[in-house]
């Protein structure tokens, strides 16, 4: 896993906040505000943070599903931004999602087959038999029959909708998926499903993945490296190993906090965070966790906290955080 496959630099989203006939711009809601990671051949970068901290609105602007305010998205060496005509299409067949909700992402008025034949035939990569054929291999690769060819998605459970998404995602042999929360509409035991089949497809195909969710017990089992995600800013990227065994930032920790384990060994007092997330619109000054962070001194009221690389690949947004002696702030751990 040498060879980096996308990289995101300084990447910012603002949403526009309009008043009145004229629409005047009075303000920007900053879901996506600087961030930056890598994600190589074959790896799984796991994404994780509360509802609303722009982890969603990230992989969108990734995908050009919406334009970006800032920063630049590179895939496989070429810029995302600038692409047009013929490498743009290429992009869109090289990247594909998966989304949260089964039950919303699949069109009720196509059958099954025609749901995951769209992609091909767009790009022309079959017609005919062939195409129905490719519909069958994907159908049987993700654990289905192929003979659901002429079914529709109401004849389905949901973790079965899931695995149409997963062959849809899979029609247009894609290097790259970003997977948006997609086991959190499932019931636990299809989860387990679900996560073996995103495993198994991506060791024999040579897949990466932004695998997004909230869901810290999820995340361990999927990611190879796992990124903090709190109010627009990446605040801490590690080594899954090193993530679960050495959190860092105040923020992480306090997930790890609030996360069920069964290990009574492994358990952490639990860490109440005050109030609620700061609005986007205006965040606040400094350190944008210090509002509700247990241990902020002065510093992290007014002085925004630069990444520190604390050991080989272990990134942290934290003042308290020593880089000569890297363990999480006193009162915290």
């Amino acid at each position: 896993m040498n060879n980096t496959l996308l990289e995101v630099r300084n990447l910012k989203k603002y949403f526009p906040i309009t008043k009145g006939i004229f629409s005047k711009v009075i303000g920007h809601v900053k879901a996506v505000d600087n961030i930056s990671f890598d994600i190589k051949e074959g790896e799984t970068l796991g994404l994780v943070g509360e509802s609303g901290c722009g982890k969603t609105t990230a992989s969108r602007v990734i995908l050009r599903l919406i334009e970006s305010t800032g920063g630049e998205v590179s895939f496989n060496g070429d810029d995302v931004f600038s692409l047009k005509g013929e490498k743009l299409r290429q992009f869109r067949k090289n990247v594909q999602i998966i989304f949260q909700d089964p039950y919303s992402s699949l069109n009720p008025r196509l059958t099954v087959g025609n749901i995951i034949a769209e992609g091909i035939g767009a790009h022309k990569i079959a017609t005919g038999a062939k195409k129905k054929e490719m519909v069958g291999e994907l159908l049987e690769k993700v654990g289905l029959s192929a003979g659901y060819y002429n079914r529709y998605p109401h004849e389905f459970s949901g973790g079965q909708r899931q695995r149409i998404a997963i062959a849809r995602a899979l029609s247009l042999n894609p290097r790259l998926i970003i997977c948006d929360e997609p086991v959190s509409a499932l019931d636990v035991s299809i989860q387990a499903q679900i996560l073996n089949l995103l495993a198994k497809l991506k060791k024999e195909l040579n897949l990466s993945y932004l695998f997004i969710t909230h869901d810290l017990s999820v995340v361990e089992h999927v990611s190879d490296r796992i990124a903090t995600m709190y109010l627009g800013e990446i605040v801490e990227i590690a080594d899954t190993e090193e993530f679960y065994s050495n959190p860092l930032h105040p923020y992480t920790v306090a997930l790890f906090s609030a996360n069920p384990s069964l290990d009574l060994a492994a358990k952490r007092k639990p860490i109440i965070l005050k109030g609620d997330v700061p609005s986007a619109i205006e965040p606040p000054r400094g350190c944008r966790f210090h509002t509700r962070c247990p241990v902020a001194e002065g510093i992290c009221r007014i002085e925004w906290p630069e990444p520190k690389d604390v050991s080989q690949g272990h990134m942290v947004r934290c003042h308290l955080v020593d880089k000569s002696n890297p363990k999480a702030p006193i009162g915290i751990s």
